[in-house]
């Protein structure tokens, strides 16, 4: 009986010990898959994100030169090119005012080669003293005015025969007709816009940033859009740092023409509010947001799962500055931390790496 004792006694602890630990695995659960990165020391400057949208560099209402009914007008959302004809105007009367405008230069030049020739006539009776110098001088005075009255009257056939170009309205840039303002068949005054042209090869984005980032935006080149279609990094293409007393924004212009955005979508930009410093940082996709707290899960030497408590800095684009106890070089979840729990064993995988940092 008391050989046996012991070997009971040994049984009963190794029962105990495998029940707790199939207990303790069965609440930890399986090792979770996860992706990491490291936490890391970057610059980055305080961001605010401000609102804009997407515009064309040339938005234009195109309008017409001359008055007249309009026969003729391109279709709503027609793309066309530079030079191409949009509408045309009823060009009748012109011509017939361009007939009436020939038949007045060709009088008023007979009459110039008249004159003219009556100059040249008086100049010899003149110098023979046949005529007095007073009739000279009429002639040539009646020269000159003929010669006046030619020059008008090719200047209102030149004027005439434009006006007859004008009936063709044609397009100034390649763009798509975005609105069509008259209708066939209306009459048009001179000026009267007919349709708007959108320039759609020339995309720009128009934000409004404060006037106190207009220092930190001098030494910067891109910034970070985002809108309903995704997010990118544009370049700066100007800024205007003129502002009204009311608003105290000034417009920032940004290069759209790598992006398929269309005219018109709403977008905001980070625009940067302060001075760079260095700060440790982890990607976004890290933070575990709940709603009274905000943690992280660092990966210990053993392969378990550490939560920690933190809150966030300022950010730049796919990265935020944490506070805490993560400390230089930790190894943090960034995808699979939402199931996670503290002290479970992981196993860190490589894929989706490219998408969840951010790489591109």
């Amino acid at each position: 009986m008391n050989k046996l004792m012991p070997r009971l006694l040994t049984t009963c602890f190794a029962l105990v010990y495998c029940s707790l630990s199939y207990n303790t695995m069965a609440q930890q659960g399986p090792a979770a898959n996860v992706n990491i990165a490291i936490a890391e020391q970057k610059e980055l400057a305080p961001m605010a994100w401000v609102s804009g949208s997407v515009v064309s560099r040339n938005n234009s209402k195109i309008a017409a030169e001359v008055s007249g009914r309009l026969v003729q007008l391109v279709a709503i959302g027609s793309a066309v090119k530079k030079n191409q004809i949009i509408a045309k105007l009823d060009a009748r009367s012109l011509k017939i005012q361009r007939q009436e405008q020939l038949a007045d230069v060709e009088n008023n030049q007979a009459k110039l080669n008249f004159e003219q020739a009556e100059v040249i006539r008086k100049q010899t009776l003149v110098e023979k003293r046949l005529i007095s110098k007073t009739d000279l001088e009429e002639t040539v005075a009646n020269r000159n005015i003929a010669k006046a009255n030619l020059s008008a009257a090719q200047a209102r056939l030149a004027q005439t025969e434009q006006n007859i170009t004008f009936t063709l309205l044609k397009a100034p840039f390649d763009g798509i007709v975005a609105e069509r303002l008259s209708n066939q068949g209306e009459y048009v005054s001179n000026g009267e816009a007919i349709v708007r042209l959108v320039e759609t090869a020339n995309v720009e984005a128009s934000i409004f940033a404060p006037l106190t980032s207009y220092q930190f935006l001098q030494n910067s080149t891109q910034l970070n859009i985002r809108s309903p279609l995704g997010s990118a990094e544009v370049p700066i293409k100007a800024m205007i740092p003129i502002s009204d007393s009311r608003s105290h924004l000034m417009e920032v212009r940004l290069d759209m023409s790598a992006i398929d955005w269309p005219i018109g979508l709403n977008i905001k930009a980070a625009v940067p509010t302060g001075k760079n410093k260095t700060v440790l940082t982890i990607p976004r996709d890290a933070l575990v947001l709940r709603r009274n707290s905000i943690s992280v899960f660092r990966i210990d030497a053993d392969n378990s799962a550490q939560k920690i408590e933190v809150s966030v800095g300022i950010g730049e684009g796919e990265l935020v500055e944490v506070i805490g106890s993560v400390k230089l070089n930790d190894k943090i979840v960034i995808r699979g931390a939402e199931r996670l729990r503290d002290g479970q064993k992981v196993t860190i995988k490589n894929n989706n790496h490219v998408l969840i940092s951010g790489n591109k």
